[in-house]
């Protein structure tokens, strides 16, 4: 057996080990506090940019879920040491949804085209997403 297939072996080994020691129940809370923290984040641009363009973000239904995922983060609390554990924990599990990454990105990208040309969208029905790519968009064309 050559050197390379043993190191494959002995990596594998050590993946599968590793993987088999984070229980799923660990994997999925920590996931969804990565989701929660991505909510707030990506609600927290569209506000700070809806100031920018002079936007009520109350016009913005849909942003009752940054303010959700916010107090729900609040309530944990999360500190940075969990943000860590919580990176190491779904770091290889993000690995795997390369090509959900991917959609979205593409899909997130389709939008921010559309509204590049001028369309506005309706601040009380859009997505989250909509609003995203919407404030991608103008930042894009005021920045020129």
């Amino acid at each position: 057996m050559s050197t390379v297939q043993q190191d494959f072996k002995r990596r594998l080994a050590r993946a599968e080990i590793t993987a088999s020691a984070v229980h799923p129940a660990d994997l999925h809370a920590a996931s969804n506090r990565r989701l929660l923290r991505a909510r707030t984040a990506i609600c927290e641009f569209i506000r700070e940019q809806f100031l920018l363009m002079g936007l009520d973000s109350a016009l913005a239904v849909s942003l009752r879920v940054g303010k959700e995922a916010a107090a729900k983060l609040a309530a944990i609390p999360d500190t940075e040491a969990l943000r860590t554990a919580d990176e190491a924990l779904t770091h290889s599990d993000l690995d795997d949804d390369g090509e959900a990454v991917s959609f979205v990105v593409e899909k997130i990208e389709r939008m921010v085209a559309i509204y590049r040309e001028g369309v506005q969208p309706n601040f009380a029905s859009v997505s989250v997403a909509e609003l995203w790519a919407y404030c991608i968009a103008m930042a894009e064309v005021g920045s020129g």
